[in-house]
């Protein structure tokens, strides 16, 4: 029974759902548009209507996260902008934010750590309390912000086109100063621990570039791809891991990213921008490579496998962004100006759903959010929403009260799932409640250093749903905070290795105890592998009683489960990990 609980631990570890919220351009890391959720399956009558009292010039980013979205207004003379932060249930005013009266401050993402906002008067980006708007910390920032969004690291950090920025300080873990073609430009990715962008100036060749999310380490790039001199068309990944990308004037590719170097599946010219992707891997896209033509572009459907065409959709529709539901209702935004709509259609696109006009829909995307609401806004004071009246399967989601804490801390976590679960099961390794049934698990205290996954299944008479956060917790030790570095451990202790799983490297903590009989202890801590073969000795040799860490770089190594094992006289303990690449 024991084995059995492992390997379901172990699956959920590698079911990562998309879950509810919103929370870049494109919805999720990948940009393809893909989510959990059900959304609209009318328009006829909006969920809820709302006026705000900053009429915007067009409409703008829409991030949702749990039971709130963000947007920005923007009017042209003079040329300021405010966010707006509002209920998603009833579309009320929580707060507005300008930092002064020049301010053009646009909304780039939202996580349950912040609101994220560029003044584009000043290149400062904010990261702003969800309580108030408040600032909670700020940094230089060179991006545009209509429509680029930022990426996110595993435990929520911020990463802005080469840099990844501290969540709770604003202040920079790693920099890249990799060459991009045409600046300020979007489109970067995430698919794991690697960072996916273009690099390359506009008179030299352009390639694919991965960089390690942990470290900021650029791993390899592509070979030269053939195109203009500029490169503006964004990437996008498949929830497989594979990479489309659209040269400038150029082919559009397909890579596959082996961990040592990029593999080239397939190209196909003239080049199709791709936007996103369906249920069944379809790879939706406009045959536009030139923006200037973007009206008269359309939606077309490819192969997935050697991107020939499928299908086309039968009302001419530009593709400016889009979503991919539940369902597999493909939702398009189409960014035009007078004539802008939302169009819903059928995976095919040979049927048209519903069609929603909205005036100057620019950058406003395809978002879907908590419980299947959909925000449409355009040009104006006007925003609506839209929700589905489907009975269907809980999308899990949950949040903390806290997430990076001391170990005499406890944390609460609480559901925030859609489509009314009635049961939930939460996992919670390393914590002294390791399963709770409870909707709201409280006071869960984590004794051990070391970064912890959360697991949360929310069911109800529909089906369920899992959600697994892999690095949600980070718990650091008090006496590291206290700094007295006399405080000698009582007992052995091999902690969990953190992160886990990784990519390529880990951390892993152990302690030994003082002893009357000798100031030194013969330790060793090894690696090995799933048939038990040693692969890796860290430590071997006398420690002095105290707190040790020790890193293991598993590059050489391709991905699956390892063990790690602590030896000291009698004491004996194993503790097991996964790399995944």
């Amino acid at each position: 029974m024991k084995t059995l609980i492992i390997i379901a631990n172990l699956f959920l570890l590698v079911s990562i759902s998309n879950s509810q919220n919103w929370i870049t351009i494109g919805g999720n890391l990948q940009r393809n548009g893909l989510s959990e959720i059900t959304g609209p399956n009318s328009v006829t009558s909006p969920f809820w209507t709302v006026n705000s009292t900053n009429a915007t010039a067009w409409g703008n980013s829409i991030y949702t996260y749990a039971d709130k979205f963000v947007t920005s207004r923007i009017v042209l003379s003079p040329y300021t902008g405010k966010v707006e932060l509002r209920n998603i249930n009833s579309g009320a005013l929580i707060w507005e934010k300008m930092i002064n009266a020049a301010s053009r401050m646009y909304a780039v993402g939202f996580t349950e750590d912040a609101v994220y906002a560029h003044d584009y008067n000043t290149g400062i980006l904010y990261a702003l309390n969800i309580s108030d708007g408040s600032v909670k910390w700020q940094i230089s920032s060179d991006m545009f912000p209509g429509n680029t969004g930022l990426m996110f690291a595993c435990d929520g950090d911020p990463i802005d086109k080469g840099r990844r920025i501290n969540r709770n300080t604003g202040t920079v873990k790693w920099t890249n100063n990799y060459t991009i073609p045409v600046g300020p430009d979007g489109g970067f990715c995430i698919y794991g621990n690697t960072y996916y962008h273009w690099t390359g100036s506009v008179v030299t060749p352009k390639k694919l570039i991965a960089i390690d999310v942990n470290t900021g380490v650029t791993r390899y790039t592509s070979a030269d791809l053939p195109g203009d001199g500029d490169q503006e068309n964004d990437l996008c990944i498949g929830p497989e891991g594979t990479i489309y990308i659209c040269r400038d004037g150029g082919a559009l590719y397909a890579f596959q990213d082996n961990g040592t170097a990029f593999v080239q599946l397939w190209s196909r010219s003239p080049g199709y921008v791709v936007k996103g992707v369906g249920k069944d891997g379809s790879l939706y896209a406009s045959n536009i490579n030139d923006p200037s033509q973007f009206a008269n572009s359309n939606i077309y459907r490819l192969d997935p496998f050697n991107g020939n065409l499928l299908d086309s959709a039968q009302i001419r529709t530009p593709l400016a962004y889009m979503s991919c539901g539940a369902d597999s209702t493909i939702i398009v935004c189409t960014g035009e100006t007078g004539n802008g709509r939302y169009v819903a259609f059928t995976p095919n696109l040979q049927t048209v759903k519903w069609t929603l006009n909205v005036p100057y829909n620019y950058y406003s995307g395809s978002n879907l959010g908590q419980n299947g609401i959909f925000i449409a806004s355009g040009s104006g004071t006007e925003i609506k929403a839209y929700k589905t009246n489907h009975s269907i399967k809980p999308v899990a989601d949950f949040k903390a009260n806290k997430n990076y804490f001391l170990n005499i801390d406890t944390v609460s976590f609480f559901d925030q799932s859609s489509f009314n679960p009635t049961n939930w099961l939460w996992l919670m390794p390393g914590s002294n409640t390791p399963v709770s049934t409870s909707q709201n698990p409280e006071n869960v205290r984590y004794n051990l250093q070391g970064t912890y996954p959360v697991t949360l299944i929310a069911s109800n008479s529909f089906g369920s749903d899992t959600l697994v956060r892999t690095c949600y917790i980070t718990v650091i030790p008090w006496m590291s905070v206290q700094q007295t570095g006399n405080e000698i451990p009582s007992e052995f202790s091999l902690s969990q290795n953190y992160p886990n799983p990784f990519n390529p490297a880990t951390k892993i903590r152990f302690q030994i105890p003082a002893s009357v009989e000798t100031t030194r202890r013969v330790v060793s801590l090894r690696i090995y592998d799933i048939s038990g073969k040693e692969i890796s000795t860290l430590v071997n040799g006398e420690l002095r009683p105290g707190v040790y860490e020790a890193d293991w770089d598993a590059s050489a190594y391709s991905s699956g489960i390892y063990f790690y094992t602590l030896t000291s006289g009698d004491f004996k303990e194993t503790k097991k990990m996964m790399l995944i690449k």
